[in-house]
């Protein structure tokens, strides 16, 4: 059964944003405010849900295996991941969204915390990690990826693999000032920043954009790092890691492969 967390307001419980959360940029406090609303004005369509998780399935390590699912959300992705043959462990800073997890029809454990802090988990606790849909895209300051590519270390064992998802640079510079985007109306701040504004919650959050360059450096100690682009065809994507093509697309895949030692 998952594991308890602290319960929401009934406020962000509705999928509406408290007075308070409208003016944070928290990841905790926007993912509660727009919970409510998430699966229809961010969620992938359905077809392109299974083309992606099939990919992630055919990079994973074969099953059975203990899966982390970093910011699980309201759970998309969970039945691909156990219908894989995974032990899928949810973690999620926002309590809205893990409440709409926990009402899935398979439940799995659910962790409430924040995954840019220390994880908790005991050492080699799991044998992979995912981190899909832009999961990643809200660090709190330059140092925390290399934070948690550490943290991910100590929890996994040798030869775990960890997939992510995230907006490129590309995806940044494509972008013009209060350009809308996925129900959100994006201001870029910085080189590799942006704030992204609910349209219907007014709820803020940061998005920082790491290039190719600061992927390695911040995984490579522990970690052998492939990128791909996401273009249209995702085993195509895939085969771009070798070439800078993957620089001009608007996502990439990041591959990180935990080396033995």
């Amino acid at each position: 059964m998952p594991r308890d967390y602290d319960r929401p307001s009934d406020a962000t419980r509705a999928g509406e944003c408290a007075p308070m959360d409208c003016t944070s940029r928290s990841p905790a406090a926007f993912f509660d405010s727009i919970a409510g609303r998430y699966e229809r004005s961010y969620g992938l369509e359905g077809g392109e849900s299974r083309r992606r998780m099939g990919w992630v399935l055919s990079v994973l390590p074969p099953p059975p295996s203990r899966l982390l699912d970093l910011g699980v959300g309201t759970g998309r992705e969970i039945p691909f991941l156990l219908d894989g043959g995974y032990d899928v462990t949810g973690l999620d800073a926002s309590t809205a969204m893990l409440e709409r997890c926990a009402r899935r029809a398979r439940p799995i454990p659910l962790v409430n915390a924040d995954f840019w802090n220390t994880l908790p988990f005991e050492d080699a606790s799991f044998g992979a990690a995912v981190a899909l849909h832009g999961t990643l895209a809200h660090a709190p300051d330059d140092d925390a990826l290399t934070r948690l590519a550490s943290e991910l270390a100590r929890i996994t064992v040798a030869g775990a693999v960890w997939v992510s998802e995230m907006p490129s640079p590309a995806w940044l510079d494509d972008l013009g000032r209060g350009a809308a985007f996925e129900g959100c109306v994006v201001r870029r701040t910085g080189l590799r920043t942006c704030v992204c504004e609910d349209s219907a919650t007014s709820a803020s959050i940061d998005v920082r954009v790491p290039s190719a360059q600061e992927w390695r450096v911040a995984l490579e100690p522990q970690w052998d790092v492939d990128i791909a682009g996401m273009g249209p065809d995702a085993f195509a994507g895939n085969r771009a890691v070798a070439s800078e093509d993957f620089r001009s697309h608007v996502e990439w895949r990041v591959i990180a492969r935990r080396r033995q030692s």
